[in-house]
């Protein structure tokens, strides 16, 4: 049985993959050309790949005959059609629970940032502007008297209401699928509309998967809710907020900055106009960039395709 290993990652799951069947490990950090899929993808039971491979319909319908299941290294699974390979018997799993943790640390980083306007300041230094203490410069918000308004409540949404918490944040929180007013019991937090939690919040942060429903949620009409000193942080997919309508509502002054993770596009190019605003802090995907999250990732991806084999071979299927 042969799997596909399509980028660099920890030699642990490799190894673990190695023990259980015949693998093409593609040793590269650079995503996997897409002639090489549509070529070779036909020869492979098992994928093991990460969010910058697209599995569209044209490439699973091209795999059906062999390919049974698709490990994919990430929370998210937008970059695979689904639903199409389902329908194609074709099984898709992902890594959301080890994520938790290192991306809600980058969402209060990110927004640390952007609120106390260390990105400016650290440039401030750079071009010798520093000549004397001075206390009217970079003024930023103090976090205990803000309103935190987290879009999406599931793991990482949770994971960062009980670490703002201790900075004495307000937290209301919109998703459909939970309804719950204590964390821990002993952390309040506050079902709200998503209308609310534009029009009362200080900061909203966005932590919800990529859907039709959510495709450009976050548009100018949205943007004109918030409050005109608020603060938006990104960290679900880039195409959640319409990109030309963020420009135009940082032009208006619509919000007071913004923090982003996911952008869209992806890869950013470094002359691209968000970087005109002195108000915008953006990293490059990194939500999961710690040694001990990619590690627990990649073995969690290699682990689903061993126990999807198992489980199919005791069924006798």
């Amino acid at each position: 049985m042969k799997i596909l290993i399509t980028r660099r990652i920890d030699q642990s799951a490799v190894s673990l993959l190695k023990r259980h069947f015949e693998v093409n490990y593609i040793n590269e950090n650079k995503p996997l050309d897409r002639n090489f899929l549509l070529n070779h993808i036909k020869n492979y039971e098992g994928v093991l790949c990460c969010i910058s491979e697209k599995f569209d319909a044209e490439l699973l319908n091209l795999a059906k005959t062999r390919l049974k299941v698709i490990s994919n290294m990430a929370a998210g699974i937008d970059n695979i059609e689904v639903k199409v390979a389902r329908e194609l018997g074709i099984e898709v799993f992902n890594t959301p629970v080890v994520v938790t943790e290192s991306t809600a640390d980058l969402t209060l980083a990110l927004a640390l940032a952007l609120i106390r306007k260390l990105d400016a300041a650290q440039i401030y230094i750079k071009n010798n502007k520093w000549i004397a203490w001075d206390p009217e410069i970079f003024l930023g918000r103090t976090l205990n008297s803000l309103t935190w308004g987290i879009v999406g409540f599931g793991q990482i949404g949770q994971a960062v209401a009980k670490r703002i918490f201790g900075f004495g944040v307000k937290v209301l929180y919109n998703d459909p699928y939970i309804d719950i007013n204590c964390l821990n019991g002993y952390i309040p937090v506050h079902k709200a509309t998503l209308d609310n939690i534009l029009l009362k919040s200080d900061v909203v942060s966005l932590h919800i998967p990529l859907t039709k429903e959510t495709t450009q949620l976050i548009n100018l009409e949205k943007f004109k809710r918030m409050k005109k000193s608020a603060f938006l942080i990104n960290m679900a997919r880039g195409k959640i907020v319409n990109t030309r309508d963020l420009i135009s509502a940082l032009e208006l002054k619509e919000i007071s900055g913004a923090a982003f993770d996911v952008f869209d596009p992806e890869p950013l190019s470094g002359n691209h106009e968000i970087f005109k605003f002195n108000n915008v802090v953006i990293t490059p995907h990194i939500g999961t960039a710690t040694i001990d999250c990619r590690r627990k990732m990649a073995l969690l991806a290699a682990k689903n395709i061993i126990n999807f084999f198992k489980l199919k071979n005791t069924h006798g299927n």
